[in-house]
């Protein structure tokens, strides 16, 4: 009876492990993600990976999702100089996005979008982008509770977000992806703020 009690109790940490609803590790950076981006020097690179989940069972494929940036600073952004949101907002900033479906050792590009430069303010329009080098960007609203829920949204920051491409459902299925975005040109105008690469969701109405 002690034999049995003792096992019992030597499996007992393995049970709780299994039952505790211990969530794996995320792949790469998981989903949605904000990690350091370099805006200022030419050639600066930044890569990301995560893993795509299905949305549920009657509707397997993820949900389109924006690929841009970020500017994290204090409420009010004291730290932003004049000029810095139309810099922002306006200037060509070109960056070359490229997002790859991973299986393995393969990997397939997926096709992204671009902001159409006919857009009417406040209404951005996206087509499918010819190449992948992406020189405009729309400010945009991410979905903040699921960057909450991963650790990726400060709430006692006030952030300026902006979408550069998007990657639509259609173009997405579940599984691995990779993410490169390479910055083309010098912007040393912006060297004293904090960008951070943007992936998530868009905000729900």
């Amino acid at each position: 009876m002690r034999n049995l009690f003792k096992q019992w109790m030597l499996s007992l940490p393995l049970l709780l492990a299994a039952c505790g609803g211990k969530q794996p590790p995320a792949y790469g950076d998981g989903f949605p993600l904000a990690k350091p981006m370099d805006l200022v020097h030419a050639g600066a690179v930044v890569e990301a990976r995560f893993e795509l989940p299905p949305r549920g069972e009657e509707d397997s494929g993820p949900r389109t999702f924006l690929i841009g940036f970020r500017t994290g600073g204090p409420p009010g952004r004291a730290d932003m100089k004049p000029g810095d949101v139309d810099f922002l907002e306006k200037a060509e900033l070109p960056l070359r996005v490229q997002l790859w479906k991973v299986d393995g050792s393969d990997e397939t590009p997926v096709a992204l979008h671009r902001l159409n430069p006919a857009t009417v303010p406040g209404n951005p329009v996206f087509v499918q982008a010819s190449s992948d080098v992406f020189p405009l960007r729309s400010s945009t609203g991410a979905d903040s509770n699921s960057l909450v829920k991963v650790g990726k949204y400060d709430m006692s920051m006030a952030y300026r977000q902006f979408e550069v491409a998007s990657a639509t459902a259609e173009s997405l299925s579940p599984g691995r992806y990779r993410l490169q975005v390479t910055n083309l040109q010098e912007n040393p105008r912006i060297a004293h703020l904090n960008v951070e690469l943007l992936v998530a969701n868009y905000k729900v109405k």
